[in-house]
């Protein structure tokens, strides 16, 4: 398999384009993530023990408030671990089709799309600027995709954390295969 950067794998055969992307994974980030996430989890059981305890309304209801911001956050990192260990993006272009899953832990969905129908992918700016941008590329967060097309009249993402060096690579990779499919 050919590479674009570090973390974009590729396969060209008789017309046919198979790419598999990977998420970002530093041992030394996913252990910290791993680690917060523990001491996370035990922050929760204690707010949760609380409940046993004689309160008065506003302190139940603040525990309530706490503990709802508690399980988003813990519920990002979780799959933000997830991702980062066992995850991976995968698409296909043959036979006038597209096929894309994102999996994690070998288990995701397929969609299928016609390639007549898929615009050309295109790099997001607006995915590189900004606060979330910074919150989307850090470690204890699963990050955004970058490049978008439209398929069957709505708007579809796939490239998870590409910088944008690779994201316009493999877009142009992609987009050539649609094309050469498009014509079939």
């Amino acid at each position: 398999m050919k590479n674009i950067g570090k973390n974009i794998f590729y396969k060209e055969d008789k017309g046919e384009l198979y790419v598999e992307i990977k998420p970002v994974y530093d041992k030394n980030k996913y252990n910290l993530a791993l680690i917060w996430f523990i001491a996370w989890s035990f922050c929760g059981i204690a707010v949760i023990a609380q409940f046993f305890f004689n309160l008065n309304r506003n302190q139940k209801l603040f525990l309530i408030i706490f503990l709802v911001f508690w399980t988003y956050f813990e519920y990002q990192v979780m799959q933000a671990l997830r991702w980062r260990k066992t995850g991976r993006e995968v698409v296909k272009i043959a036979d006038g089709k597209m096929h894309y899953v994102k999996e994690i832990s070998g288990r995701g969905t397929e969609r299928i799309y016609e390639t007549k129908s898929i615009t050309p992918l295109i790099y997001l700016v607006k995915a590189n600027e900004g606060f979330f941008n910074v919150l989307n590329q850090s470690s204890w967060m699963p990050g955004n995709e970058v490049l978008e097309f439209k398929a069957a009249d709505r708007l579809r993402r796939l490239g998870i954390q590409l910088n944008k060096n690779d994201a316009e690579l493999l877009a142009k990779k992609i987009n050539y295969y649609l094309n050469k499919n498009t014509s079939i």
